[in-house]
């Protein structure tokens, strides 16, 4: 270490900022291909004068659409959020049969409102060919179970008749969104479209996430309050995200926006099942495909569903997951393994660069909300940015198999590592070079314009590649804060986020109640959790000597003998001690009191006064030795 600072004080800034200079220009190259060939694709298709080239068909000629829309439903803003995405999505002039379904997570806990929800829905009149129905679980179970309970609600009209089959399409939608015109039926056209080269129509795709102009602009003195400060730079995120979702870099996109997106029905009806199947696959099993062995295969397979494993702070990356492992088999999404490690390696050249999983639509947009306190939008980004590694570790199993969505996610969890070496370098070691000198006030006023520099790029050429512009073109003027609110909520909410899932005790998002965590068999990393629980078991073992040896030492989940990590997540009750589990309730006998002794005349007068009588609504005693009586109905008791 001290001759690396040694060479950085005896060379000269050029020899040292030109190979920085370069390995940067190489890494934008690299990690913002989608800028680059995006840029130049519109410029050739201005050049070639094409534009958007949509048509909305006319009735029937889409697939069949059914768009389960969740929600908590806990007050009268949430009413009124679910009636407004209702409304946009029944009159956003989808042209086929379209179901939609406000699904309430845990609809008895606020039975006024739900009541309220159903008569609203009950007194609105749609076209002939929209059906508006309202479901939800009995008590909160988490987002994707209230999907799945409405996927319930719509197998149960197809029993009855109600519907002739199950929807195509599922639309996902937050129930706090408001459509773009023709937002669905641009999304059903987009993945319907057949590959240029393979012919297979995509398997997911993605909508435009804004957030609502009159939201993110109230005039120039809102913009100098800190509400103002957090919704512009947020907007200003998105216009920038929005670039990615169209998967031109050079690894897959490996995610969706909650907020919008449609994917086939079937990929719905078959993911609790695949969550199911994933607990059965053993490390044997990998091994044995690695010497020839057929792979477990999911189409065999006969594992009970797990719909509680979908969900969590990440159940549109479990989708997105499962969307990026099926393949096109015979006109059917098939999600079975790769047959050896050759396959799974041509698995991973398809993936990359003939036919990827994720495409998007650019011009189906949904216009949302976003927290506006500093507590709620760093709650939110935490929760997002540590999710993709829970997620991870719920499909680590199938990473072994179907490396064309293992190495991505492994790529896209480097990311993290990715933040901190990009901060490092924008407020340490581009300073230090320059000014060769310790001046930590002037370093970080270089490290900060050199990064608002960088996302002053990004978002001009955003806003380039925008057609909407005019309407965001507002959040340039947050450029001067946007380096400060990346470092103070997304970097900082990212490290610390996913420190508490790695390192610590897990990160409480409470975006799912506990027991639908258990149920799914969902864990955490948190190795400090682990090491406490070894460290309280080997205490226990040595003094009480009644635990046996397991890998539940180690583990997460709850057994006889330890609670489950995610005890208390949601009900704040204090986790149960190791001391005082699997131990058994021992009481303390009852010793009868005995009264004095009846003489024998007492006895037969006591005796002579029991009349034995049948009990209410139960038949008198019939003599085993009476086959006459046997057959006789006793008399009703009153």
């Amino acid at each position: 270490m001290e001759a690396f600072f040694w060479g950085l004080r005896t060379r000269d800034s050029f020899s040292f900022s030109w190979p920085i200079g370069l390995t940067l220009a190489v890494c934008l190259a690299f990690t913002q291909t989608d800028f680059m060939l995006l840029m130049l694709a519109f410029v050739y298709r201005r050049t070639r004068r094409w534009h958007d080239d949509f048509e909305s068909a006319g009735p029937g000629v889409r697939p069949t659409g059914m768009v389960i829309i969740p929600s908590l439903l806990r007050n009268e803003d949430d009413l009124n959020a679910i009636t407004t995405t209702v409304e946009s999505c029944a009159t956003n002039n989808y042209p086929s049969e379209l179901l939609i379904i406000a699904s309430v997570d845990g609809r008895t806990e606020k039975p006024a409102l739900y009541a309220q929800l159903a008569r609203w829905v009950s007194e609105q009149h749609y076209p002939a060919h929209v059906r508006v129905c309202v479901a939800g679980t009995e008590t909160r179970l988490g987002k994707m179970m209230a999907v799945e309970a409405g996927l319930s609600f719509a197998k149960k009209l197809v029993e009855k008749g109600e519907l002739p089959e199950l929807p195509q399409i599922y639309f996902s939608i937050d129930g706090d969104g408001t459509l773009g015109p023709h937002a669905l039926e641009r999304l059903a056209a987009r993945i319907t479209k057949p590959h240029p080269i393979t012919g297979n129509p995509r398997r997911i795709v993605s909508g435009k996430i804004c957030i609502r102009q009159d939201v993110f602009w109230h005039g120039w003195r809102e913009l100098f309050t800190s509400k103002g400060f957090l919704v512009i730079n947020v907007a200003r995120e998105f216009v920038v995200s929005n670039v990615a979702r169209h998967n031109w870099k050079l690894t897959p996109k490996i995610g969706v926006p909650g907020a919008l997106y449609c994917c086939w029905t079937d990929m719905l009806l078959i993911a609790p099942h695949y969550m199911g199947f994933m607990k059965t696959i053993r490390a044997r099993d990998w091994i044995r495909w690695w010497f020839g062995a057929e792979p477990p295969l999911f189409s065999r397979s006969n594992a009970p569903a797990c719909p509680e494993a979908l969900t969590g702070a990440s159940d549109d990356t479990c989708m997105a997951f499962l969307a990026s492992i099926s393949q096109w088999k015979d006109g059917k999404l098939c999600l079975d393994a790769p047959r050896t490690p050759l396959h799974a390696f041509f698995a991973i050249l398809k993936g990359f660069f003939l036919e990827r999983s994720h495409d998007y639509e650019p011009e189906a947009r949904v216009y949302t909300y976003t927290p506006s306190t500093w507590k709620g939008l760093w709650t939110q980004r935490v929760r997002w940015n540590a999710s993709r590694f829970e997620c991870a570790g719920r499909f680590w199993r199938s990473f072994w198999f179907h490396w064309e969505i293992g190495l991505p996610v492994g790529a896209h969890l480097s990311m993290v590592l990715h933040a901190v070496l990009e901060v490092a370098v924008y407020y340490l070691l581009l300073p230090y070079v320059f000014l060769g000198n310790n001046s930590a006030l002037l370093g970080y006023a270089m490290g900060y314009a050199a990064q608002t520099f960088s996302h002053s790029l990004y978002t001009a050429m955003a806003l380039f590649l925008e057609t909407e512009r005019k309407q965001f073109w507002r959040v340039l003027l947050c450029l001067p804060t946007a380096a400060f609110y990346l470092v103070a909520v997304n970097f900082a909410g990212c490290v610390y986020g996913v420190s508490r899932d790695l390192f610590f005790f897990g990160n409480k998002t409470n975006f799912a109640p506990e027991w639908t965590m258990k149920k799914g068999g969902c864990e955490r990393i948190a190795l400090a959790f682990r090491v406490r629980r070894f460290a309280s078991l080997c205490v226990r073992a040595a003094i009480r000597g009644d635990v046996p040896l397991g890998w539940f030492w180690f583990g997460w989940t709850e057994t006889p003998w330890t609670p489950s990590g995610f005890d208390g997540w949601t009900t704040g009750k204090k986790a149960q001690s190791i001391w005082s589990m699997g131990v058994p309730i021992v009481t303390e006998p009852i010793i009868p009191t005995m009264a004095a002794p009846l003489s024998p005349e007492e006895l037969r007068a006591s005796l002579r006064k029991i009349e034995i009588r049948p009990s209410a609504g139960q038949p008198a005693a019939v003599p085993a030795n009476d086959e006459a009586h046997a057959n006789e109905k006793p008399a009703r008791v009153a």
